[in-house]
């Protein structure tokens, strides 16, 4: 799958300003790969690396903000801002975009995770606009 390209059929228009978001977010320092999929795991557009499965990214972004939506139910919390998973090669960001769209993010150990975090914060309400049926 070639960069920014997406397994629905959404405006071209529409994908166009969504991959540019991506690719704003890619430009970090630090960053490797940005997507933006469906809740149900389904990918919209992405900017991965070789190395990345979209499917899987896609898959697995939306299990992970509904685990953490869960999670923060269960303990009597609001709905969670993002969730972080952190390994050694680098964290995971994944963000709800509204309520049907996760927005992730890839980082190498080097990247600057609270500069990041405000770009993604921005990312995120730039995509909400974007994706609000007018």
């Amino acid at each position: 799958m070639p960069d920014g390209a997406s397994v629905l059929a959404v405006p071209s228009a529409t994908l166009q300003r969504i991959t540019e978001v991506l690719g704003t977010l890619k430009r970090l320092p630090g960053v490797e790969g940005a997507a933006l999929a469906r809740r149900d795991g389904v990918m919209v557009s992405q900017l991965l690396p070789r190395s990345a499965d979209p499917r899987r990214v896609a898959s697995l972004s939306a299990g992970l903000v509904g685990t953490s939506d869960m999670a923060a139910e269960e303990i009597g919390r609001r709905e969670t801002s993002h969730t972080i998973v952190a390994t050694l090669e680098g964290d995971i960001v994944a963000r709800k975009v509204g309520e049907e769209h996760v927005l992730t993010v890839i980082l190498r150990p080097e990247a600057n995770l609270g500069l990041v975090l405000l770009h993604i914060g921005r990312a995120s309400e730039e995509l909400k606009l974007i994706l609000t049926p007018r």
